[in-house]
Formats: structure tokens, sequence, C-alpha cells
């Protein structure tokens, strides 16, 4: 007969010990060697101190240890040094559990270890059923940090929350992934402690665990008590760092939905989708985590990792590869590379057939009618595009509308939001308005949009029933003339030691922008002697009084294409992104110009608005300015100090590219437009 294993698996601090204990006196053999109980655990961890030694041992021959959250490659598993590993941990059950029939093995290890310990089961004859105790992250993350108040524990502390979020989620999606095949449950720590009945239920029903007897129920009463929950996350408590979109309370609520955790249920799908982006970002952002210090309270590294997973679509039902056809209404502008080129060869990648064309050629209609997907880019409703969409319609295919700018709402265009038009005679403003009001038509009669920030989502979800966010990110040509601009540019400071603060402007509409921080610029100019002022594209310096007495610290340069940017960019120090205060058309504005200054690693200080708080992790790749005051300090701190404009600009290049580059948007896309044509 064979031997029955009930492992344990759950992240540190999430009542793993409440529970081994549970199944203990439910009849299961605990170790024979047991930690004592502490502090940290005043009722015990009932696990075997050899066997968590054991396991730290094995992660640190993986390069890792219990509190880092970068995965264990799966070669490690395979290499020939584990047939030793393998020999010393069937010792180790042989020690801790002689003969047992039913024994319960618990330490949070084995959640990353798993692959290694069934083998040594399978081997032994020894039957898993894995239970996988569940507890609210931020709860698990509390409770780490509240470590640090106990000097025995502090070394084992981990205060920045952001931190116990980020292992919360390895440990989890590891535990679920490594179990599959095996019997499983999923059981709520929450629940454990307040009717642990109810909770246990489950075990019962699979034949892991026996009925309780009167002694052995009586025995968990008295030691299961509600204030060993001594961190509670409110529902509704939803701080910063982990507000929605979240991915921690995302894989939370599929475990919750999926109890079971049957191999292709919600757990699996989700654990499936956001394991790989996880390892992806832990990559990215490793060497900017690595000069944060373990003991500070905060890391706004992890901060940003936990913030760029959440924004990552996190469903992976998605179509089969199919045919897409985008139609473009301006295939001359810079928002048809970031909407149009890049999405296309984002599919491309994906292994669909997708390809673009002008909404007004003539073949629109006739192309659109042999796409499984039709996007329509920045383009007015009109009776090719109602032709489009009722041939949509009838195959059941869906109409999608993009647009990167507020232009779907007469109001903006009408009440001064937008500069250049604020400008214009009366009849040529009102064509502005009738063509917003052909957009709000368009996007009205389209079966969802994609919008390039949160704010123009929020805008659209007025007149669509179905929204996604889609951030302007890096094609790869992109990507590669910045690569290009920064290996071949001579930054003009080099040579000179006079700092350059560059704005680049596309348009005209941007010469209010400027205003945000023209003033600032022209007091720090009176103080400091060494700062040159270079503007790119559609600027003229003679509308803004306080520059005139700098007319000869002030370079314009002419208008470039977009792939030429990056070299304008490269030349520069300090990247500005100044946006008017309290517009609509101005909070809806993507990041572009930030990121492109990131990838040349030129740090930006910008206005701030939605889009650009997410683009830079203020205070690490730059600065965000709510005010003039703020303006012009934190131009002076970057013109002043080199060491912190290469360390900002090496940080701002990194997170760039983790969270706005080629690979992230390519898997971004394929993820948001796949998810509209299954229907998720």
């Amino acid at each position: 007969m064979s031997r029955r294993c009930l492992l344990v698996l759950g992240m540190h601090r999430s009542g793993t010990s409440a529970l081994t204990r549970v199944l203990g006196l439910l009849g299961a053999t605990l170790p024979r060697e047991t930690m004592p109980a502490a502090a940290d655990n005043p009722l015990g961890y009932w696990e075997a101190p050899r066997i968590a030694r054991f396991n730290n041992r094995l992660l640190e021959s993986a390069g890792t240890r219990w509190n880092d959250d970068a995965p264990i490659p799966d070669d490690w598993f395979a290499d020939p040094e584990r047939v030793a590993d393998h020999a010393a941990a069937s010792d180790l059950i042989a020690t801790e559990f002689p003969n047992a029939a039913t024994f319960a093995l618990k330490d949070p290890r084995i959640c990353r270890l798993l692959p290694l310990w069934r083998s040594v089961f399978a081997a032994a004859a020894i039957e898993p059923h894995a239970v996988i105790l569940l507890r609210d992250p931020r709860e698990v993350a509390q409770s780490l940090a509240a470590r640090a108040a106990v000097p025995e524990f502090r070394p084992a502390a981990m205060p920045a929350r952001e931190r116990g979020l980020l292992l919360w989620l390895r440990y989890l999606i590891d535990a679920e992934r490594h179990s599959r095949g095996l019997p499983r449950q999923a059981i709520e720590y929450r629940h454990l402690l307040a009717d642990w009945r109810a909770a246990i239920a489950p075990l019962i029903a699979a034949g892991a665990v026996p009925p309780p007897a009167a002694a052995a129920a009586a025995a968990i009463d008295a030691f299961l008590d509600p204030s060993l929950r001594r961190q509670r996350a409110a529902e509704a408590d939803e701080p910063a760092v982990d507000a929605p979109p979240c991915a921690s309370r995302t894989l939370l609520a599929a475990f919750r939905g999926d109890p079971t955790l049957a191999a292709s249920g919600a757990a699996a799908v989700v654990c499936d989708a956001m394991g790989p982006r996880l390892d992806r970002l832990v990559a990215a952002y490793a060497p900017l985590r690595r000069t944060v210090d373990p003991g500070a309270a905060s890391d706004p590294w992890s901060a940003a990792l936990l913030a760029a997973l959440g924004r990552l679509p996190n469903e992976n039902r998605l179509a089969a590869p199919r045919t897409a056809v985008f139609l473009s209404g301006v295939p001359t502008s810079v928002g048809h590379v970031y909407r149009v080129e890049h999405a296309v060869a984002a599919l491309q990648a994906a292994g669909w057939s997708a390809t673009w064309l002008p909404a007004t050629a003539p073949e629109a209609v006739s192309r659109a009618a042999q796409a499984g997907l039709v996007v329509v880019f920045r383009e007015a409703w009109s009776d090719t595009l109602a032709a489009v969409a009722a041939d949509c319609r009838r195959r059941g295919v869906p109409l999608v509308y993009d647009v990167d700018d507020l232009i779907f709402d007469p109001d903006v265009m009408n009440d001064g939001s937008i500069a250049v038009l604020a400008a214009l005679p009366e009849h040529d403003r009102r064509k502005f308005v009738a063509a917003a009001a052909g957009h709000a038509e368009m996007l009205a009669r389209a079966d969802a949009a994609v919008l390039s920030t949160r704010p123009l989502a929020a805008a659209a979800a007025l007149r669509c029933r179905r929204v996604a966010v889609l951030p302007n990110s890096l094609g790869p040509m992109l990507q590669e003339a910045a690569a290009v601009a920064w290996r071949t540019v001579a930054k003009p400071s080099a040579a000179d030691g006079r700092p350059r603060l560059v704005f680049a402007s596309g348009t005209p509409s941007h010469d209010r922008d400027f205003t945000v921080a023209v003033d600032a610029i022209a007091r720090l100019f009176t103080r400091r002697p060494e700062p040159i002022l270079v503007l790119v594209g559609n600027v003229d310096p003679a509308k803004y009084p306080s520059l005139r007495p700098f007319a000869d610290r002030i370079e314009c340069r002419p208008l470039v294409p977009l792939s030429q940017l990056f070299t304008e960019l490269a030349r520069g120090d300090v990247n500005l992104a100044p946006l008017e205060a309290d517009n609509r058309f101005c909070e809806a504005k993507s990041a572009v110009r930030c990121l492109a200054a990131a990838v040349v690693r030129v740090p930006t200080v910008a206005s701030d608005t939605g889009p650009l708080r997410e683009a830079i992790v203020d205070g690490e790749t730059g600065f965000i300015c709510p005010d003039a005051a703020a303006w012009e300090v934190a131009v002076d701190r970057l013109v002043t100090d080199e060491t912190l404009r290469r360390r900002f600009g090496e940080a701002a290049h990194l997170h760039a590219l983790a969270e706005y580059g080629w690979n992230a948007y390519r898997d971004r896309a394929a993820a948001v437009f796949g998810g509209l044509v299954a229907g998720s």
C-alpha cells in the first residue's frame, strides 16, 4: 500500500503552520523534529528544521533565496547534480516520517522546489496530495514587514510591502504550476480560522483526511484562535501600489474562484498568462532592484514592476491567429506609426496575417470583408465605414476603433482645450467640432475601442461598451533607431560642459504646453550661466517674453521625422515634457516624448498627468512637477548634478524597455486584440 503526503503549499506568513497542525490533529504524522515556537509563530511552525535547511541550500544552488522572486530555471531541475539532492531528500523523508502511512509536509520553500520533491515522492511510491493555502497578499506583506519590529526576526523582515506582494505572486504561481497533475485543493487562511470544519470539508470529500473524531475536533477548536490573524486587510482597503489593475488581486480572485484547482481552471489560466510576464519583468528590473536597500521601507522598482505587471492583460483565452486589417485615417502621422504599424508588426509576430491600408482607399471595404478583425484608426464615421460595419456585423467580426487623442469629444474641440483650434476662425473651428462628432459616432458604432491612455479609455467608455488600453510603445525599428542614436551621437555637453535642456514639439499645439515650464527655465538661466535650451520642431522662442534675455542660449533645430527624433534627444541631457494643467485634452495624452528620451538614456522632467506618472518613476527616472516651483527645482537638480543625470538616464532606459519595449508591446498587443476577438 502506498503512503500519502499531505503537501502544504503556500507563501511564508500565509498560515501554513496553522493548517499543518490541524492536519496533524486529524491524524497525519508530523515531522519527528519540529522548529520550536517563537514570537513570529507562538503556536509553532510544525515543520522540520532539517528540511528547511536543505531547501535553503537547494535555493542557493539555484542562484536564489527564500525571499527572492526570481524564477528558478527549468534546466536547474534537470541538472545531473540533482541526483545527489534527490537522495538527500529521500533520506530526510525517511528520517522525519519513518513508516508513516499519511504525513503532512510543510515548508513554504517547496512551492519553488516542488519538481524535485515530486520526483522523490514518485521514487518512494508516496502519493502527494497538495493543499495550497491562500492568504490575502496585503496581509502577507504586512506580516513580513512587521518582523522588522522584532530584533530576532529583523534579518527575515521585508519592510517594503511591494517586495512582499511580488514574493507572494512568485510562490503562488510556482505552487500552482508545479502541482498540476496532483490531487489538490485551495483553502483560505481566513476561512480556516473562522470555520475550520467548512474549510477542510473539501479535503474530507477528496479522502485526503478523515472526518474529525470528537477528541480531534476539540483539540482543533482549542488550537485555532482567530487572533492568530494579526494582520487584516479590509476588502475596501486598496493601497496605491496594489490599486487596480492589480496582479496580486487578480491571482487571488482566480484561486478563490477555482478552489478545486482544475488543471484548466481559472487559477491555471491566470498563472499561465502571468508567470512568463513576471519572469520577464523580474529579469528586466533586476539591475535596478539590486540598488535598493533590502531594509528600506519602500522599493520604487518593485512597485514599478508590480504596476507594470498589473497593466498587462492577464487573460490568455485568446483567439487563434487570424487575418486583421487596419484602416488608417492618418497614414502619414506619427500616431499611425505607434498605433497601426506597431500593432500590425505585433500581430504578425504572433502568427496573424495582419496588414493596413488608408481608410479612404478604394479597396478598403473589400479588404475589410476578408478579415477576422477590422481596426479603424483615427477616422470619422463615413459611408465607407458604415459599409464596413454592416459587413462586420453580418459576419460576426469585431469592428474596433483605435485612437490616441481626445478627438471624439466635440466639447473638447469647442472649449479652447486645444491651442491651435482656439486660434482658428469660427467657421474653421466648426469643421473640427463636426469631425469630432464623426469620431464620436465611429466610437459608438464600434464593437470595442483601443486607446493609448487610461484617461482616453475612461472618456471612450462613455460611448463604447468595451474598451482596452494599449499604450504607445516601441516597435522594432524605433527601438533599433534609439540604440543606434545612443551608440553614435556625442553629447555637446561632453565637450563644453553646458547641459542641454531639450523640448521637442511636433505640432503648434505644444506652444501652450511649453508655457508651463518657460518661467522656471528663465529663472534657472538667471541663476546659472551654463545650461542651454534646445527647441526641436514647432516652437518659436520669440513667443515667450521671459526667454528673450537668453536668446544666445537658445538653439532651434528643425522638425525631424520620428526615426530621427532619437538622434535629437540623444544630444540632450534633460528632456522637458510640460503639458498644460487642468486641460482634458492634455490629461489624456500619451507619454511618447518621455519614452523616446528614456530609450536614449535621457531623464525627463514632466507635468503631473496620469500617463506621465505611469511612464516616469518620480525621483528615479525623472521628476513629476505639479507646479512651477517644482519645475525649477527639478531642472536645477539635473542640470547641476551630472551623476544624478546619468543614474536617472540609465534607470529610465531600463524602465522604458521593460514596460514599453518591443517585447512587452508585442505580447500586450496580441493579448488585447486577440482578447477582443475571443470576446474575453
